[in-house]
């Protein structure tokens, strides 16, 4: 019995524990659905490479979790009476600029001058947020 006891509780930590994204990302569990995270995508795929069945049980427990989900974030546009608000002859109202992304982001914007630069392309956008990324997701 005692023997029956122990191999059940050491098969069900194996199988907790085998799955790459309930290790590496606990804090994703319960997640339903979303973009697939693809280190733990490869991770689970290398066990099944090598080993089958924990490879399958890695993807089974990963899914079952939600770990295997990237965590979601979120985006906000401004509506087209929204832009138009901004903006006041041509030019972009700084106070009323910082009131809505204050408004829409819960974030304090500091008082300092807003420093803007046209851009090139939607790519320079993603770069210029990056250092802002950890504030915004902290706030779901």
């Amino acid at each position: 019995m005692k023997k029956l006891i122990s191999l059940t509780i050491s098969s069900g930590l194996i199988l907790n524990l085998t799955a790459c994204g309930t290790i590496l990302h606990p804090e994703r569990k319960g997640q339903t659905d979303g973009r697939l995270d693809t280190s733990v995508v490869l991770l689970d795929a290398l066990g099944l490479l090598f080993f089958f069945v924990p490879g399958v049980v890695a993807f089974a427990v990963d899914f079952s979790n939600g770990t295997i989900y990237l965590p979601g974030g979120f985006t906000s546009q401004l509506s087209e009476e929204e832009l138009q608000s901004v903006i006041k002859e041509g030019k972009v109202d700084e106070q009323k600029l910082k009131a809505m992304v204050s408004q829409k982001t819960a974030l304090q914007i500091p008082e300092s001058q807003l420093y803007s630069q046209p851009l090139a392309d939607s790519s320079q956008v993603a770069l210029m947020m990056k250092p802002y990324n950890k504030p915004l997701l902290a706030m779901q």
